[in-house]
């Protein structure tokens, strides 16, 4: 069973488009506002609290639901009308890249690395250099969100990775893609040398 709790904003932490890190009523949480809307000093929040109760290491932190004060009535975004996260509490539709971006027949010798762990990521990004356009496809096994990743700013904001690409169940990327193969057509269709594949963090 979810388990939330209702509660107030009391700090923002750190704002970022993608990502807000805030606390509710003192306990650390993040807030995805590409999928619950934005949200504010003060608000009415609902958290759900679950990994942080259940003493996670990779889960120190609880999860906005929803934004009481805000985030009701927000209207889906245009033109998206794939689901993810299909039949849960939190199905979403968003725009996923099949739908209007092309994509390679064969891959034609694309590099592909394979990452068993988000923390391959940054070394593998580093090991193929700046002067290679990588693109990231984040994979299920670790954190849904492509925007939770730290990581994956860093290595944008440094050079080494030119895009992050959300398949299957993964959402809040660059670019969303229903498959992994859709994902690596795109990649090579779009002119990027090498792609890193992994799970999210945690």
């Amino acid at each position: 069973m979810l388990s939330l709790r209702r509660g107030q904003v009391s700090a923002i932490v750190e704002q970022l488009e993608e990502l807000v890190r805030l606390e509710v009523d003192a306990r650390p949480s993040v807030a995805y506002p590409r999928l619950t809307g934005p949200v504010a000093l003060g608000d009415d929040v609902l958290v759900n609290v679950q990994a942080l109760d259940l003493g996670l290491g990779s889960g120190g932190f609880d999860v906005l639901y929803a934004n009481l004060t805000r985030g009701l009535g927000l209207p889906p975004t245009e033109g998206a009308h794939v689901i993810k996260l299909p039949y849960t509490p939190l199905q979403v539709a968003v725009p996923h890249a099949e739908e209007s971006e092309r994509l390679a027949e064969r891959l034609d010798g694309l590099p592909v690395v394979c990452c068993s762990l988000h923390s391959q990521l940054a070394p593998v990004c580093a090991g193929l250099g700046p002067d290679l356009r990588v693109a990231y496809v984040q994979l299920q096994g670790g954190a849904l969100p492509v925007s939770l990743s730290d990581a994956v700013r860093a290595l944008k904001q440094r050079g080494l990775l030119a895009v992050a690409a959300a398949a299957g169940a993964c959402l809040d990327g660059d670019l969303d893609f229903v498959t992994v193969a859709a994902a690596l057509a795109w990649a090579r269709a779009a002119g990027y040398e090498a792609v890193a594949c992994a799970p999210g963090p945690g």
